[in-house]
């Protein structure tokens, strides 16, 4: 048998073992990467984050995301309706026309209300149980120095515009989801330790007397007593005006 022939021989007999070790690669090389489905497939329900999957503070990038998820308010139509004249004769100022500013059954009010939930500390979404945000701005800032330097915007415009106002927007807009919810609630003229005035919601809720009360861009609710009021004045209800102290 020539050199040639025998050369012949050994490479027929070597393709098998080509054939069979790279058939062997490509299955292991599909299993590392993931595969294409099958038993080398991986499951999504497998899958493990990698650092790459999660943002500077540790949180996974895509929880991140659905855990501040706002939810969108609908396009409503509103227009401000300022309320009536100041009564000037009284320790703090106040629209004589306060209570019906108080608007448990207005459409807005009531998406609200129905998109909400009331806590011991807090008014969350429902969707992500995250805050709802109310800002705190003056109304020269807002409305660049309105007559007599005060106007009380109505809740379904204050909370369609940036939730934003000063402390009686807050307060009639908060007292009105309230009421919707079926809490009774109570807007609270009061002088502060400070001698300033200022506007606070006082209603009951499991159990405890509460006060929600808007301090620059947080709302804190205290229990049974809010430490910052010296004296109440008024109390202005979806019914009334009711003078506490002269």
């Amino acid at each position: 048998m020539t050199f040639k022939s025998i050369v012949c021989l050994l490479l027929i007999a070597l393709v098998p073992i080509v054939i069979t070790f790279n058939s062997h690669l490509a299955v292991t090389t599909e299993a590392s990467n993931g595969g294409m489905g099958g038993s080398f497939g991986m499951d999504e329900s497998d899958y493990q984050p990698s650092l790459a999957d999660f943002d500077k503070d540790g949180q996974n990038d895509s929880e991140s995301q659905n855990s501040t998820l706002q939810l969108n308010v609908p396009d409503f139509e509103t227009s401000l309706r300022p309320m009536g004249t100041f009564n000037l004769t009284n320790h703090i100022l106040y629209p004589e026309d306060a209570s019906t500013h108080i608007m448990p059954g207005n459409h807005v009010v009531v998406w609200y209300a129905s998109n909400t939930i009331l806590t011991d500390d807090a008014l969350l979404w429902k969707h992500n149980n995250s805050p709802v945000d109310f800002n705190y701005i003056t109304d020269d800032e807002r409305f660049n120095n309105p007559p007599r330097s005060d106007l009380w915007q109505n809740p379904d415009y204050y909370l369609t515009h940036g939730n934003s106002g000063d402390c009686e927007e807050f307060s009639v807009a908060f007292a009105s989801i309230l009421e919707a919810k079926g809490i009774p609630a109570g807007v609270i003229g009061a002088r502060l330790v400070k001698g300033q005035y200022h506007w606070v919601v006082e209603y009951e809720f499991d159990g405890h007397i509460r006060y929600a009360d808007i301090n620059r861009n947080s709302v804190i609710i205290f229990e049974d007593s809010n430490p910052k009021l010296e004296k109440e004045l008024v109390i202005v209800s979806k019914e009334s005006i009711t003078k506490l102290n002269s």
